[in-house]
């Protein structure tokens, strides 16, 4: 309540005049961070329409560090939140992907970009890694060892688009669908 009455340039007592509580506070500015990012019904094949939404949505987490830990926690309680994952759920549906398979195709991308967003906060001001065990032990991990250097400097943003590219690449399978074409 501190840093946001100073960002504004009040008092935390005037804050308390329109939210009850901190978590209100907070509750109230992530969902208005998902305004930008709520999507729309294209009609594009679903896991075209989920890629794109996942590059927008993880780019915008970007500028509010610590939202996508907060959103992650609680949007079953963020009314613009929900909004995003009905839409996304419609657009399933609409493609003949529904029920739990279209709620499990969802959100694997929902808590992918959520997720991949947490971890790029946590690298912004983690200490540099060193992975002492793998030096100390290189016979023990010879994979890691490797590929060191995707290690010890976090490249949150190219794995992020690996990634993404990997999970929809799994949804495009037909062996992921059993309720839909």
């Amino acid at each position: 309540m501190r840093s946001v009455a100073a960002e504004l340039g009040v008092t935390p007592m005037a804050l308390y005049r329109l939210v009850p509580d901190a978590v209100a506070l907070s509750r109230t500015i992530a969902d208005s961070a998902a305004a930008p990012i709520r999507p729309k019904l294209t009609g594009a094949p679903l896991t075209d329409a989920l890629a794109r939404w996942a590059t927008l949505a993880y780019r915008h987490l970007g500028h509010y560090p610590g939202l996508a830990a907060f959103v992650m926690m609680e949007w079953t309680e963020l009314p613009s939140w929900l909004d995003v994952v009905e839409v996304l759920l419609t657009e399933a549906e609409e493609q003949g992907i529904a029920g739990e398979h279209g709620v499990a195709t969802v959100n694997a991308v929902f808590a992918f970009v959520l997720t991949r967003a947490q971890l790029r906060d946590a690298a912004a001001v983690a200490p540099r890694r060193r992975l002492r065990p793998v030096a100390e032990n290189p016979d023990r991990y010879p994979l890691i060892r490797a590929s060191l250097a995707e290690y010890t400097t976090a490249q949150t943003a190219k794995h992020f688009e690996m990634g993404l590219t990997t999970l929809i690449a799994g949804l495009r399978s037909p062996a992921s669908r059993t309720d839909g074409p």
